[in-house]
């Protein structure tokens, strides 16, 4: 699981379609080069708000700095997650069964979960790879009932950005 900088719809007919870009050598792009799928998860608010320390401190952006500021082949992230409250769950798929056909794990609470695939190959951008998604299937949280308010209140990269999460490079920002 990784913090994605640039993902973004670029089709709804005759498909739903979404580019996604991958920084090569992490195990998210490792797991998707092969699998040639993968969850995106937008995230809401409350995951950037995430606060946790061993003197109670406040550290906003914990759970951002974990998914995107450390490597899945160096740190248990799911480990990690469960820490922080965010522990991994199964997949709930519209009308509520459980996705039994090997799609990654989630976070729970976020505005929606697509189910992406790979069209076609993915390209080179230098420090990156865009992959070209088809979104196989779109599914919200099963304990939250989305309207359009929520909809528009996923983090992006300028929100992490205003809480000082991220640099104008996209880059985790060490804690102060």
């Amino acid at each position: 699981m990784n913090i994605l900088t640039y993902a973004s719809p670029v089709s709804i007919k005759p498909h739903r379609m979404w580019s996604i870009s991958l920084y090569k050598g992490t195990l998210s792009h490792e797991n998707f080069t092969k699998e040639k799928r993968g969850v995106l998860q937008l995230l809401r608010p409350e995951h950037a708000s995430c606060k946790r320390d061993g003197d109670g401190n406040a550290l906003p952006g914990e759970l951002i700095r974990v998914l995107g500021g450390s490597s899945g082949k160096d740190v248990d992230k799911k480990a990690m997650c469960e820490q922080l409250g965010f522990s991994w769950e199964t997949l709930k798929c519209d009308g509520g069964t459980i996705d039994n056909d090997g799609w990654p794990q989630v976070l729970p609470h976020c505005v929606y979960y697509l189910k992406l695939e790979l069209v076609g190959e993915m390209i080179d951008c230098g420090s990156h790879e865009v992959a070209l998604c088809r979104v196989v299937e779109m599914v919200s949280s099963e304990d939250d009932s989305i309207n359009a308010a929520d909809e528009l209140d996923y983090i992006s990269t300028r929100a992490l950005r205003d809480m000082d999460i991220i640099s104008e490079f996209g880059r985790i920002k060490d804690v102060e």
